[in-house]
């Protein structure tokens, strides 16, 4: 599946008194043309540089089109240049030329912007401005370009399971997952395993501002065969991640292992990447539900839709 990812930069939509209309347009585009693309991400001017790091920390989660918006221009808080700029490892100057001389038809004001295009990886990357007119304008020079230059980025590569990383154990388990922790690291590390990580989620003691006494977990029918899923999904894009991940339910008191991952990879990056992917995925696709009693007698459903 081709991904698509947009970052839109501008404090005043960040902080909900501008509603930003560009990024959603940048969204659609890279929709219509196939790449699986999640609503626009908008952060703060001050923010973009810690949001574009921490993306490209993690190059295998990179998406196939990176496309920002805004912090182009000549102030001094518009660093999204910068910032992208420090991630290409190719420049493509010819496309940000093409962009200028598009928008030049529109505007004598167009080339006071400012714009980098390039790969990084198997990504391609270009800013765009903040006004729906000049990402109308990138996304119509980019139109005919960006299936091609995806299709040579990912020439050659080897996208088939065998090159994915390893489900050594999915389970939904009513049995107690303490007991279980140095079996999950023993069957998950290998010799090669440079890294091994461990997430042991515990029932806390409070949430929301409650006391909360115990809790009770529930699981759908088909929990073991999502849980699977959404593991080997993430897993893919690992080939050298080895993970074992376990889910309780049934009542569980304060303390008590809730949720058990460990993942085993030749680095860290690597291992620390895949563990919070699958923690976060587990959380947000996995039909399992919890039921809270608070300390005052008072309970509450968490997770059902």
């Amino acid at each position: 599946m081709r991904t698509g990812l947009v970052i839109v930069a501008s404090t005043r939509a960040a902080r909900g008194t501008y509603e930003d209309r560009s990024g959603p347009i940048a969204v659609e585009f890279l929709n219509e043309l196939g790449y699986h693309t999640p609503p626009a991400r908008v952060v703060e001017d001050s923010q973009i540089s810690n949001v574009i790091d921490e993306l490209f920390r993690n190059p295998r989660a990179l998406p196939d089109v990176l496309l920002t918006s805004g912090g182009t221009g000549v102030t001094l808080d518009d660093l999204t240049v910068e910032v992208v700029s420090r991630h290409i490892q190719r420049p493509m100057p010819g496309i940000v030329q093409a962009f200028f001389l598009r928008g030049l038809e529109n505007t004598p004001l167009a080339v006071a912007s400012r714009a980098v295009a390039g790969i990084s990886g198997r990504t391609f990357c270009m800013t765009l401005p903040g006004s729906t007119g000049g990402v109308r304008d990138g996304c119509e020079v980019l139109r005919p370009l960006l299936p091609h230059l995806t299709q040579l980025l990912n020439r050659g590569q080897d996208t088939t399971d065998t090159k994915a990383g390893t489900l050594v154990t999915s389970q939904i388990s009513a049995q107690p997952l303490e007991q279980l922790i140095a079996q999950a690291k023993t069957q998950t590390t290998t010799p090669e395993a440079g890294a091994v990580v461990c997430f042991e989620g515990v029932v806390r003691n409070h949430d929301g501002g409650h006391a909360v006494k115990a809790l009770s977990y529930s699981a759908h029918p088909s929990a073991d065969r999502e849980l699977a899923r959404v593991v080997s999904e993430v897993l893919h894009h690992y080939p050298p991640v080895r993970a074992w991940v376990a889910h309780r339910t049934g009542d569980l008191r304060i303390g008590d292992l809730a949720f058990l991952v460990v993942v085993a990879a030749p680095h860290r990056t690597e291992a620390f990447a895949a563990l919070a992917e699958i923690c976060d995925r587990v959380k947000t696709e996995v039909p399992i539900w919890k039921e809270q009693l608070f300390v005052d007698g008072s309970t509450e459903w968490v997770g059902l839709q």
